[in-house]
Order: C-alpha cells, then structure tokens, then sequence
C-alpha cells in the first residue's frame, strides 16, 4: 500500500531552535531525536522547573504529593491527574522530585488490588481511556513499574473493531464493560480509547501487544485517523471549543480528550509502514501550520494549578504544541522511510 506524503519539516526545526524553549528541547529528547542546539536534558529541565508558574505549582503541592484543596483524598486525584499530565506532556519526569511524589500519590490512591488506575478506588471506576492516558503518562515519566498493570488491562479488556468486528465480546469481560460509561464496549470503542490504546501497544514488547497493535491501527486508518466513515468530515469528538472537529487542533494543556496530534502519534509506528489512509489527517495537522513552520495552540483546558502555563501571544506559535507536532511527524517520517 503507498505510504504518506508528508511536508518538509526543515522550516519547524527551523523555529523550535529558533525558540530554545526548554520544553521542545525535553520533547524532542524524549522521542530519541537529536537536538544539537540543546542545552542538555538537566538544565533544561533546570530551566523550565524555574519558570514562576511551575514554582507557584509545586508550591502548592500537598505533603502527600497531591495538589487539590478538598480534605477528601479521592477528591484530589483528578486535580493532580491532570496537573501531572501537563507537566510531563511539557517534558518533565520522574526524576523531577514534585512529579515523582505526585505519580506516588496517583499509585497509593487511584489504583486498585492490581494496579489498575481508577477513579473511584474500585474496579467500577475503571475508565478505558483514563487507563491508556495514565499508561502513556506514566511510561514517559519513567514510572515503569505503574505502566504495567494498565498494559495488561488494555490488553484484556481494551475493545477495538476492525471492519465492523469487535476484538473483544461481553464474554470476555465478565462484569458488565458492555454496559458501563454509557456502554462505549457494547460493539467498538470511542477513537479517543483506541488512540490512547495504540500509543500503549506501540511498544510491541510481546505477540499480544503487536497484535492489539495492528488491531488499533487499522481501526484508526480506517477512518483516515480522524474522519467520520462517510469520508466527508471530521469526527465530532468531545473539545472544549463549540465547533465541529474542533478537537483536532493542537492542544495544550489537555484532558482526557485527544487532538489530531495524538492521533498521528499513535499511529506512527504501524506495521507495515505508512499507510495511505493517513493521508488526509497529516494535510489536515499541516494545513494549520503557520508560515514559520509552528503551530498556534487551539484548545487547552489548564489545571487552577498552572494557570497560563503554555500561554502564547494570540496568533503566535506555540514551542510546545510545534514540538509535539514535530515529533509525530518525524516518527511518522522514519516509518515512511
């Protein structure tokens, strides 16, 4: 199958150096590339943990790692959830004492018996897409002893349909997945699950894992990544801004939503290599670049914690939604070749 034609990127590499924003240089590193006009991994994370926003945060943070003002300890977990994501999707990790202690807190508080994460403390709140969100999170952040437990959920329950059949069936799951969160595991899952699902299996480390892989992938290109199965639209996935395909901009910080950019992440390893499908998502991520090669942010839903955090002058690209979008289409690029 023909691959993707993708864009020159020179003039993105351009601007990101152009910028030495400390988050595009941890980025960029952490997705393996190089960056020869980097100050190194420590100062640059020396460089962003100064920033007055990140210090007001991590001086809000409670003694037991949480941010949140509720006395309730469950009442925490989704304010240093989300907190945590944006700081390790800006390129910090767990070596980062104020991450580390935060991770800790979402291990001792937000997992089940086996590790799960959840909601709620019990299997009932066990949320498919929060599991694959968490997973990456927490892979990133070098918290590899967390990232297990949620790999072995996706890989049990995570429900995926290619070509109208499912991957996995009520049987399967033995307490009532298929009917659940409105029953998103009755007969596929929603693009948001199986895009954090495949960013998970993308590692391949064993059969199953490339299996579920391939399986996530082509569901996903079979909707071109981002289109409605007619062909003519983009998805009307949930985001912040009241438009339709408005969730395909790039985004940060973010929620439990996804962008386009996550998307094309996701996909960027398929077996097989680059697939023609994806075609219409890649033009779609490069038709919003501006003329200096970044990207402007479209969305964010921003944590009380870091309150302008990402902020950029209106029309003015972003160092850290230009990184994440470099990333993806360079890993898509080295797929290609």
């Amino acid at each position: 199958m023909a691959g993707v034609t993708l864009p020159d990127m020179e003039v993105t590499w351009r601007w990101v150096e152009a910028s030495k924003h400390p988050s595009a240089e941890l980025l960029l590193r952490r997705a393996g590339l190089d960056v020869p006009w980097g100050v190194g991994e420590e100062e640059a994370k020396a460089e962003l943990t100064a920033e007055p926003t990140i210090e007001r945060c991590f001086g809000a943070q409670r003694n037991d790692g949480s941010w949140g003002p509720d006395v309730r300890v469950a009442a925490r977990v989704l304010p240093t959830l989300w907190v945590l994501k944006a700081l390790i999707e800006a390129g910090l990790d767990g070596r980062v004492h104020q991450v580390d202690r935060g991770l800790t807190f979402l291990r001792d508080h937000a997992t089940t018996d086996a590790g799960y994460f959840t909601l709620t403390g019990t299997d009932g709140g066990v949320l498919p897409c929060y599991v694959g969100l968490v997973a990456r999170l927490f892979r990133d952040a070098g918290r590899r002893d967390m990232v297990g437990p949620q790999t072995g959920w996706l890989s049990r329950y995570q429900q995926v349909s290619v070509a109208g059949q499912a991957r996995r069936h009520a049987d399967d799951w033995g307490h009532g997945l298929d009917k659940r969160y409105g029953g998103c595991f009755a007969t596929t899952s929603c693009v948001i699950g199986v895009a954090r699902a495949a960013e998970v299996w993308s590692a391949k480390h064993n059969t199953e894992q490339r299996q579920a892989f391939a399986a996530a992938s082509e569901a996903l290109h079979e909707r071109s990544l981002a289109f409605a199965r007619n062909g003519q639209r983009l998805l009307e996935l949930p985001a912040p801004r009241k438009s339709p395909g408005a969730w395909a901009l790039p985004a940060f910080p973010s929620d439990w939503r996804v962008d386009l950019i996550d998307v094309i992440h996701a996909v960027a390893q398929a077996p097989g290599g680059t697939d023609s499908r994806a075609q219409r998502a890649v033009d779609t991520l490069v038709a919003s670049r501006l003329e200096d090669g970044s990207w402007v942010r479209g969305w964010h839903v921003t944590s009380a914690f870091l309150k302008g955090f990402g902020a950029v002058p209106r029309g003015q690209g972003s160092p850290i939604v230009t990184a994440r979008a470099l990333v993806a289409l360079t890993l898509l690029a080295a797929d290609a070749g």
